[in-house]
């Protein structure tokens, strides 16, 4: 790549583009590499009614949009159905940015969903038949994942952006068929990220998958979609060396990048942007 005519996004959502968990702390799934963790950091909306409330604040504030997300029931789904006439309220009534955390849909649950009028929908793909069944306690094959991407497309998505996560299998084969997968889609984007040991779950011990593994995977992501491929924030931060090798293997954006590699990135001559949102809305 010729740095000097490179260009990148760096997105830091912060304060301007929180997340929300309409289950507060509760997870049925019980993830061996999460069990309900990072739902804690999240804002709390239990009703429709406190989403709205809560949007209006972070309007008033000035903020960006913000995630809407959640714990899963025992099937994979986030019970977001609930919420869509207040999204499409807080559309209507704000200038705020949502994007959705689906979890697993069907055809009918998508239609009801994409009714909401969310900015951007992110999505969740994995197609290890064991970390699905060992790692997620989900009782599915790998079709359903496909079956929620096809469900979202069909109920006219307008912005879909699939997430994988480096590092839950032993191996990146894993990996590559999500990429494989979502290769035969007009997604808008693809998010990396990578696995992070937790503490107080059954993988606190368990290492992050390796510079190498993230950088091959990031690689074939780029020459197979012809899309952007993003870093997202659920990843080991700070490791600004591994953020720069990610810049030169092609990636078009990081979220919550290390100053050094802001800085870096500023001296070796890339046009970069700077947004305070959730790096799913890359366009």
């Amino acid at each position: 790549m010729d740095y000097q005519h490179g260009q990148v996004t760096f997105y830091d959502p912060g304060t301007d583009f929180p997340a929300i968990s309409v289950t507060g702390r509760v997870c049925e799934l019980g993830c061996d590499h999460c069990r309900g963790h990072y739902l804690g950091g999240m804002k709390a909306a239990s009703s429709p009614k406190q989403l709205e409330v809560l949007a209006l604040e972070l309007s008033q504030k000035g903020a960006k949009g913000f995630l809407l997300s959640g714990g899963c029931d025992a099937s994979g789904r986030i019970p977001l159905l609930p919420y869509v006439d207040a999204i499409r309220s807080i559309k209507s009534s704000t200038d705020l940015k949502v994007n959705l955390h689906t979890g697993l849909l069907d055809g009918q649950e998508a239609r009801a969903l994409v009714r909401g009028g969310a900015d951007c929908y992110s999505m969740d793909m994995v197609q290890d038949e064991q970390v699905i069944r060992e790692v997620l306690h989900l009782d599915h094959g790998k079709q359903v994942y496909e079956e929620t991407l096809k469900a979202l497309f069909s109920a006219g998505a307008g912005h879909l952006v699939p997430h994988i996560c480096i590092g839950l299998a032993g191996s990146s084969d894993g990996e590559r068929s999500c990429i494989d997968l979502v290769s035969k889609y007009p997604i808008d984007a693809l998010v990396l990220l990578g696995f992070r040991p937790t503490p107080g779950t059954p993988w606190s011990a368990r290492a992050a998958p390796s510079t190498e593994r993230i950088l091959a995977v990031l690689r074939y992501a780029v020459e197979e979609l012809g899309r952007p491929v993003l870093i997202g924030c659920m990843r080991e931060r700070g490791d600004w060396r591994l953020e720069q090798a990610c810049l030169k293997a092609g990636a078009a954006g990081i979220a919550c990048p290390s100053r050094r590699t802001v800085e870096w990135a500023r001296s070796v001559g890339y046009r970069i942007e700077l947004r305070k949102q959730c790096c799913a809305l890359h366009r």
